[in-house]
């Protein structure tokens, strides 16, 4: 993994906790080396908070997390909310619960089929840029991953991170004034798979569909700093905009913010971790070999109701929206 210098505060965590924090050739992203996230104490997870809060995402590999370890882990970024207390909990999720024998709190991403009906989620298509539960009043905070199967590298199935906070940076000012004030209507009328959600329509008019409204400049409460908040791009709707007006600033605001340059490709082996700060990150995922088993496990954590600060054209960037 190429690297950047490290930061003052990366380096003081290396001292004090014996780790290594290498940050990825990316506008988000580090890899934490030297560590077993099973045996963290209270002192170490605070160096890894900080190195999340600084870098966007990190990365752990060759772990041997179970799933009674995640919860564990994902315990120390907030409170567990479990899938099923933010959707209604389908039927793929219950199966796969109880064929892995997992805690409430985890859910399984994965292609695995019983009979000939998927156990899990999200399959091996293709899964569209968004942020997770961005269709929720308060969307997740820190949502982490774990590899526990996964197909060769080379036969797909990478996962692409979007640093919401360089999407902003790199917008003119006369742009950040044009969306301050603004908000995105999230609506719930298609899953990440692009799959209809039951009751919904492809034919309803987004205006009136239900879903929160967020600001498109949201503020981190605890970093400071702004980023875009794009949530999902089907569904949405800029409120207070014509039809037509509203499409036309979302299609900008999506190729703006969504180039190659913001993004951080990580390329799955078994035993990785990832945690990724969903208030300030979109993600995507690429199709894979249908007939190659790949089996993820998922938590996540409270998060909060996304809000633009007044002084939000004021603030300066995070450390790492600069390119």
């Amino acid at each position: 993994m190429s690297t950047q210098t490290l930061s003052s505060r990366d380096q003081r965590a290396a001292h004090a906790t014996q780790f290594q924090v290498v940050p990825c050739q990316a506008p988000l992203g580090a890899e934490i080396r030297g560590i077993d996230l099973k045996s963290i104490d209270d002192a170490t997870f605070r160096s890894i908070h900080d190195a999340w809060l600084d870098h966007v995402l990190l990365v752990f590999r060759g772990q041997t997390m179970t799933a009674d370890d995640l919860v564990i882990l994902i315990k120390r970024f907030g409170v567990p909310v479990s899938s099923s207390n933010l959707h209604q909990r389908n039927l793929e999720e219950r199966t796969a619960n109880q064929l892995f024998n997992l805690p409430p709190e985890v859910t399984v991403v994965t292609n695995v089929k019983e009979n000939g009906k998927a156990v899990g989620i999200l399959g091996d298509g293709e899964i569209v840029w968004h942020s997770d539960f961005s269709f929720k009043e308060a969307p997740t905070a820190a949502r982490m991953l774990v590899a526990m199967e996964v197909p060769p590298q080379e036969r797909g199935g990478s996962t692409f991170f979007l640093n919401g906070y360089a999407a902003y940076d790199s917008l003119s000012g006369e742009f950040k004034k044009r969306i301050t004030g603004k908000t995105i209507k999230q609506g719930n009328t298609v899953d990440t798979a692009m799959k209809l959600r039951p009751g919904a329509s492809l034919a309803d008019d987004v205006r009136y569909t239900a879903g929160p409204s967020h600001p498109i400049i949201s503020t981190h409460p605890e970093s400071g700093g702004n980023s875009i908040f794009l949530g999902r791009r089907h569904g949405a709707y800029v409120n207070g905009c014509t039809l037509e007006e509203s499409e036309a600033l979302l299609n900008e605001l999506w190729v703006l913010c969504t180039q190659p340059r913001f993004c951080y490709e990580h390329r799955w082996t078994k035993g990785d971790v990832v945690v990724w700060d969903n208030r300030c990150t979109v993600h995507r995922r690429d199709p894979f070999d249908p007939q190659l088993r790949r089996v993820l496990y998922a938590a996540q954590v409270e998060g909060h109701r996304p809000y633009e600060a007044p002084d939000a054209l004021s603030r300066p960037a995070h450390p790492r929206a600069a390119l």
